[in-house]
């Protein structure tokens, strides 16, 4: 699947022209917009043909459904973003005004940059961060996420301990490493969000769902 992105330092009307050469001849080309608003903020945008639609307001006249082909992401947050991508059928996607917040996408799939200013990448993650999402990303997560609380525990119980073991957490890490790996949906935010708030001090309760061993393994990588 091809990833591309543009600044939000492009005009919107450029970046729209932009997104369609990279699109290319694609059979089917579709925007997504965030709102029914978003899009009337470009009313320009119902003249070019292609069929729109929006990720949040199932009522909205933008009735347009991203099942293949390639999706112009019109202006969306990265959770939309990672929404989109599980469109397992999609052959590309382009982030109109791709910035820093949509780094963890950006780094974890090399997306490229069409015009304006790159989004910052993040660093790459230890050896030791990049051996425990591998280590947590079983079936189960891999097919729903952190949605059950028993995948959500195990994750927990994971980042604790590298934590208290003298690993740094770094939120936008983990996120790169999730999505590398498959985590559907919105999961890799959802698994930076714990990040962030163990790094705040919260106590996360959790189950002992990972042996002592396996724990070890990854904290020594």
């Amino acid at each position: 699947m091809r990833r591309a992105y543009i600044s939000p330092h492009v005009e919107l009307p450029a970046a729209y022209r932009l997104a369609r050469a990279w699109a290319g001849s694609a059979d089917k080309i579709t925007i997504i917009g965030s709102t029914t608003s978003a899009i009337e903020a470009s009313p320009w945008l119902g003249q070019t043909g292609l069929p729109i639609g929006t990720t949040s307001n199932r009522h909205s006249r933008y009735t347009a459904q991203a099942r293949e082909g390639i999706v112009i992401a019109w202006c969306l947050e990265l959770d939309d973003v990672l929404g989109l991508e599980r469109r397992s059928k999609l052959s590309g996607l382009v982030v109109v005004r791709g910035h820093e917040s949509h780094s963890p996408w950006i780094t974890a799939h090399d997306a490229e940059i069409l015009a304006g200013e790159p989004a910052p990448r993040v660093p790459e993650a230890s050896a030791a961060i990049k051996a425990v999402v591998d280590g947590i990303s079983l079936l189960p997560v891999l097919n729903q996420g952190l949605v059950d609380t028993r995948e959500r525990s195990m994750a927990v119980q994971a980042l604790t301990y590298m934590r208290n073991h003298g690993h740094a957490l770094v939120p936008s890490q983990l996120a790169v490493e999730a999505i590398r790996r498959g985590w559907p949906g919105t999961s890799p935010i959802e698994l930076a969000d714990l990040a962030k708030q163990l790094n705040a001090g919260k106590r996360l309760r959790y189950s002992e769902r990972l042996n002592a061993a396996s724990l070890a393994k990854w904290a020594s990588s």
